[in-house]
């Protein structure tokens, strides 16, 4: 019976991958659809509507090309512009452009830097972004899994961050997978044991 039950789990879980690409289609099938029954409301022309829904996608490619090739748009420099002057509105902007900017690796500012961290104990080892550095204090954003763009914002003590050559694309993809894609497990492993050795000496 337990052998039976493990099969089951195990076929189960072979389908996992299938389902969560049929989840994430569905849900922008519905988003699709919703955005057009919309559109089709307003404009009572379905073929009105089709030519706008392919504007507005070829206007993000080619503002996505722009960002890409320039690092920079003029309609984005205007839009910030815009907001960075509208009381109360312009707190909320600037700290979603900078999330923005730190996701997308556009941000030069080498506050996408991954970091190991002990959290919430010690001796339980982390992913996290740094997202400041102040007097020897960093400011980091650890996600939880498999949602990386929730979590908790700590402070710690730089010496206290372990350094890694991790991307965040690498960072991300470990903690969507709950650990399964497991990239540079030998370089993470050893910083582990590194910095655990040296706690122990002192």
């Amino acid at each position: 019976m337990k052998k039976l039950i493990r099969y089951l789990f195990v076929g189960a879980l072979s389908f996992f991958p299938l389902i969560v690409v049929l989840l994430v289609v569905n849900f922008l099938k519905n988003i699709g659809v919703s955005a057009y029954l919309k559109l089709n409301t307003l404009t009572d022309n379905s073929g009105t509507t089709l030519i706008l829904i392919v504007g507005v996608l070829l206007a993000l490619i080619l503002l996505g090309w722009t960002i890409e090739r320039y690092g920079r748009s003029v309609l984005l420099s205007f839009v910030d512009h815009l907001f960075e002057r509208i009381p109360a509105v312009n707190t909320i902007y600037s700290v979603s452009r900078k999330i923005s900017n730190m996701l997308t690796g556009k941000d030069d500012t080498g506050k996408k830097e991954v970091v190991l961290v002990e959290y919430p104990k010690a001796d339980v080892w982390v992913p996290a972004y740094v997202l400041n550095r102040h007097n020897g204090v960093c400011v980091l954003f650890i996600p939880t899994s498999p949602n990386p763009t929730s979590g908790y914002t700590v402070l710690v003590e730089e010496s206290l961050a372990v350094k890694v050559s991790l991307t965040l694309e690498e960072a991300s993809s470990f903690i969507i997978s709950m650990g399964a894609d497991f990239v540079k497990r030998d370089e993470v492993t050893q910083k582990i044991r590194e910095a655990d050795v040296n706690v122990k000496r002192l």
